[in-house]
């Protein structure tokens, strides 16, 4: 689809589409990942702004359950400035919101601020990427291509990895493909409806060991000052408010949870604690969970397993379980909105930790399958798994390998109708 110079469009709905104006062209240019900033290594994936605009918009489109959407985006002379006009097929509900989520997306209040807060890191000496890596350098990289209309949750991480950025999709990673896959384990029919995020350092990076490099998120992303932008709370707030409420929000892994700290005054946040907090003085309560970093399962093995590469990390069952508890809370505080946060979480840790029915250990076996850090142990398909915690009584322990005895396997697989979403996914090429 090619940019065109034309006569400016009011911001409406028509028959022709959903036709709105998203910005100037510079300031989208230097919000959207592009070929006139970047850093060389991936400019030549962002050489178009209105094909970058299109394929993030129809991402987001898609993950907001939009079928066969089709996005067409033109350069207007409007009042002397240069601005990105956006045509939206079909009209419908969800595509009329982005008339107005997207814009609000990329304005200075917002975006904006990211971008604030990239620049005056740039300006600090020592700041911005002191250790690089060859071929690896940092860049600014907004939450695009992700539910902006329909999200049930919001996820608050560190920061995106590297291949997110190359590979033109924030969730084209192992963190977000195993936190999807978990989540279908634990019952969302529709994973990528939980998986709207906001870092609290939005730039692509190295994807471990590059966090205690990374600029501090409240002095850079969340203050008022010259040091940098404004922006973790206000973008929070934008992507978890629906007609005067709030949706719910989890704290993934340590630097995230230290952050949130901040954020919401306290001394610090530990894994599965859970609450409410205001992100502005008249933004309705928004309830929240901490939980450990998705990554942290592929970290752990089973107790007593030999392996090299377990090392101390032998805690694989007990923070799987962590997990589905924060999955559990993720999907109940989106279906029946107002419950106290600590009582859905009591709820949760009684169905996944303290007595969880068959049906939750054999979830949670095959998770822990999947994911054990030692590869012996790891099955190589979500239905090899199923059938080594059937034949060993939902205990994913029982051996450190896949092996098991075909005939112990206690009844058959289940048919693809009633496969939890993910199913076909180990993740495990990321690894």
């Amino acid at each position: 689809m090619t940019a065109v110079l034309g006569s400016p469009q009011a911001h409406a709905t028509t028959t022709e589409g959903v036709v709105y104006t998203l910005g100037s062209e510079s300031t989208l240019r230097n919000l959207y990942p592009d070929a006139s900033w970047l850093p060389s290594a991936y400019a030549d994936s962002y050489t178009n702004l209105a094909e970058t605009i299109e394929h993030y918009t129809e991402q987001s489109l898609r993950r907001d359950g939009v079928e066969a959407p089709r996005v067409d985006v033109r350069f207007i002379e409007e009042n002397e400035t240069r601005n990105v006009e956006v045509t939206i097929h079909p009209d419908n509900e969800i595509t009329r919101r982005y008339a107005d989520i997207h814009p609000a997306f990329f304005d200075s209040d917002h975006a904006g601020q990211a971008r604030a807060g990239v620049s005056a890191c740039k300006a600090t000496k020592g700041c911005w990427d002191p250790k690089p890596r060859a071929d690896q350098p940092w860049a600014m990289f907004l939450p695009l291509g992700l539910p902006l209309a329909t999200q049930q949750t919001v996820l608050f991480l560190d920061y995106p990895p590297i291949p997110a950025l190359t590979g033109r999709d924030y969730l084209n990673n192992y963190t977000m493909c195993r936190w999807g896959r978990l989540m279908g384990a634990a019952g969302a029919a529709t994973p990528t409806a939980f998986e709207t995020i906001v870092d609290a350092r939005p730039i692509a990076a190295p994807g471990s060991g590059e966090s205690q490099y990374l600029p501090d998120p409240i002095t850079h992303f969340n203050t008022d000052t010259a040091a940098g932008g404004d922006y973790l709370a206000p973008m929070l707030q934008l992507l978890t408010e629906s007609d005067g409420t709030s949706r719910p929000i989890a704290v993934f892994g340590s630097d995230a949870r230290d952050a949130w700290a901040n954020m919401v005054g306290r001394k610090s946040v530990d894994v599965l604690d859970a609450g409410t907090t205001h992100l502005a003085k008249s933004a309705p309560a928004t309830p929240w969970i901490a939980t450990n970093h998705p990554d942290v399962t592929s970290y752990n093995c089973c107790p007593g397993d030999p392996a090299s590469r377990c090392g101390n990390s032998h805690n694989l069952i007990g923070d799987e379980k962590k997990d589905f508890v924060a999955a559990c809370w993720l999907i109940t505080m989106s279906e029946t909105p107002g419950q106290s946060p600590e009582t859905v979480r009591q709820q949760c840790e009684k169905r996944w930790m303290s007595a969880p029915n068959a049906q939750a250990q054999q979830a949670l076996c095959v998770q822990a399958k999947l994911d054990n850090n030692n590869p012996a142990a790891t099955c190589s398909s979500y239905t090899e798994a199923w059938k080594y915690c059937a034949a060993h009584g939902a205990n994913a322990c029982a051996s450190h390998d896949c092996q098991y005895d075909a005939d112990k396997v206690s009844g058959p697989v289940a048919v693809p109708s009633e496969r939890p979403a993910g199913w076909g996914r180990t993740c495990n090429s990321y690894r």
